[in-house]
């Protein structure tokens, strides 16, 4: 059972206090019970000791609630780094998990030192917020503003959810800075530039010349890049789910996207929650097949794209020590993976193809729709979008004409 405390009201150098007894561990590891004091108001503004009376018994029925029990007066910081972290680490995804530490140690650790989580007001969540938009103004999206926010209401979120805080969430009313619209901008490869970049690897071995003159040939196919580039730009696919795939995931007219891949770490469902006995589909277009078969091998499993090491392969590295330099070598802009999956939305687009079936498409979710009940209602008109895609591809002929070893 907990202990009630009524609290001792006193004034003190023109502010009133409440004073009451909390356990807290001393440095010899033994945990005692100590008086602190908190304040209140101040005398200018409550004049009469009756005044402040309601105060402080709201301030007293609000710590009643949670105890004074050494793990209930816990700061934020010790609740967040020896508690919250530990306990989202075995059930959010590893990249997840690694957005709330961002925004926790680059914007919010150093600003609530000194606060418990029992203590913490919507006025702290305000005064957090807006130091750090004056601290960054608009070097910072509008999008990393609202993730700093998401990070602080999940973190009391799960707080109350232990029983450390009481009451609605103190974030819920938090205003965000405005920050700059974007915070990097959202590029996208044409159709043209989709078929430079095949047409840059057609043949064996691949050169790469370094910045004193010097030439190396790396140990990877050009039959590989083009399917890589393939599927990211000709079925959509995330970085990760493309790491992600098995040849068994390989239907010959579809690939089941069951899981995704984020640096190491080999996840069991991708961003849209497709998973093993769920998967999400993607057509395979006639060009983009090619490419796929050019590459599989006799056995037909394991990683589809693997590294030397049995692993999945890393896209990133492959683009920083074999694709960024051949297109920076004949005058192409990298513009990043991501920039194929927009792509197919704006080739798409230009072709014609209503925004909800390109939705379809991408697997996309929102407040509507989900991508896979909606790629049940709308199957036909999915693979006549893909078939006008197949069509549009100028790069089909040479494709067929890459020389298998």
């Amino acid at each position: 059972m907990r202990t009630q405390q009524e609290g001792s009201l006193f004034e003190s150098h023109g502010a009133w206090y409440v004073r009451y007894r909390e356990q807290v561990q001393q440095t010899d590891g033994s945990i005692k019970w100590t008086q602190r004091a908190k304040r209140l108001a101040s005398t200018a503004d409550y004049p009469k000791k009756s005044e402040v009376i309601p105060l402080k018994n709201e301030v007293m029925a609000r710590l009643n609630k949670v105890g004074f029990t050494l793990e209930a007066g816990v700061s934020i910081v010790d609740f967040v780094e020896n508690k919250y972290f530990p306990s989202i680490e075995k059930r959010l995804k590893p990249s997840t998990v690694k957005g709330y530490k961002d925004s926790w140690h680059c914007h919010i650790k150093d600003r609530v030192t000194a606060i418990r989580v029992r203590d913490s007001r919507t006025v702290d969540g305000e005064n957090l917020m807006q130091n750090i938009g004056r601290e960054h103004g608009r070097k910072l999206a509008h999008g990393t503003y609202k993730h700093i926010k998401v990070t602080l209401s999940a973190i009391f979120t799960d707080a109350k959810r232990k029983g450390l805080s009481d009451g609605a969430n103190p974030v819920q009313g938090v205003s965000i800075p405005k920050g700059k619209k974007h915070g990097r901008k959202r590029l996208t490869y044409s159709l043209a530039e989709i078929e430079q970049h095949l047409d840059l690897f057609k043949n064996d071995p691949i050169l790469i010349v370094n910045g004193d003159g010097s030439t190396y040939a790396p140990k990877i196919s050009v039959r590989l890049i083009r399917a890589v580039i393939g599927v990211a730009a000709f079925a959509g696919l995330r970085e990760g789910e493309i790491r992600g795939l098995w040849w068994e995931d390989d239907e010959v007219s579809v690939l089941n996207i069951r899981r995704s891949v984020w640096h190491s770490v080999a996840l069991d469902e991708t961003k849209t929650h497709e998973d093993e006995d769920d998967p999400g589909v993607v057509l395979i277009i006639q060009p983009f097949r090619l490419m796929l078969d050019q590459i599989r091998p006799q056995a037909g499993s394991g990683w589809m794209f693997a590294n030397s090491i049995c692993g999945a392969l890393d896209l990133d590295n492959l683009a920083d020590r074999v694709i960024k330099p051949v297109l920076k070598a004949n005058g192409l802009k990298w513009k990043g993976w991501h920039a194929y999956r927009r792509g197919l939305a704006t080739n798409l687009h230009e072709l014609g193809t209503p925004d909800k079936v390109i939705q379809a498409i991408l697997r996309h979710e929102d407040v509507k729709t989900t991508q896979r009940s909606y790629i049940k209602t709308v199957p036909s008109v999915v693979t006549e979008a893909m078939r006008r895609l197949e069509q549009r591809i100028a790069c089909a002929a040479d494709v067929q004409q890459v020389s298998v070893n």
